[in-house]
């Protein structure tokens, strides 16, 4: 019985989904681990990249000089983006010329090698512009997740764009690395390999 016991705890334990804390920015709620967690690469001269992580709306990153060949590539490590109804994401700039209700920069970005630009609008609070965008817009299937986005840093022959915070509104499981997939794989390989030869 007490074995019965040890079993369901650990299968109950097991199969939870974890809880996570709610971060509100500009009046929108992610959970606290919604949004981009490292740079993969970067291509041109940015100034403070490393702003685009977490939920940050108190600096950016933005390509300076402006180069139109200038861009962040930016990951999602323990959750992804998952195309669902309306809105999966939404990208935070810190603005533009004039005052806060005029336009802010435009985002151009690319996912799933379709590359579309986005016009941001005032949020309503301090300097930060948004942009709500739908994975349909980039051809990923209803479901399907995204882990990994391409920032470019140039929109016009003048300035670049502020990139602050990007969090998933449609918050999913992580999308493991490559390398983990594959030595999960070889894992089970050897494992098939090891029985074969007990059984012979």
């Amino acid at each position: 019985m007490k074995r019965m016991w040890v079993a369901l705890s650990a299968a109950l334990v097991l199969g939870s989904t974890p809880v996570h804390a709610t971060v509100t920015l500009t009046g929108l709620s992610f959970d606290d681990n919604a949004f981009v967690d490292q740079i993969l690469t970067t291509q041109g001269t940015w100034t403070n990249p490393t702003a685009v992580i977490g939920p940050n709306i108190f600096s950016y990153a933005q390509n300076n000089p402006p180069d139109k060949d200038a861009y962040l590539i930016v990951a999602f490590t323990d959750n992804s983006i998952v195309n669902g109804l309306g809105e999966d994401f939404v990208l935070f700039e810190a603005g533009g010329p004039g005052s806060p209700g005029a336009p802010g920069e435009p985002a151009k970005i690319t996912v799933n090698g379709i590359t579309n630009t986005y016009n941001t609008v005032w949020s309503g609070e301090g300097g930060a512009y948004r942009a709500f965008i739908n994975l349909d817009d980039f051809g990923i299937p209803a479901g399907d997740r995204v882990a990994v986005i391409q920032l470019w840093g140039l929109y016009n022959d003048v300035s670049g764009t502020e990139y602050m915070a990007i969090g998933a509104l449609n918050n999913g499981a992580p999308i493991p690395a490559p390398a983990a997939v594959w030595l999960l794989g070889s894992g089970l390989f050897t494992l098939v390999g090891i029985r074969r030869k007990i059984n012979r």
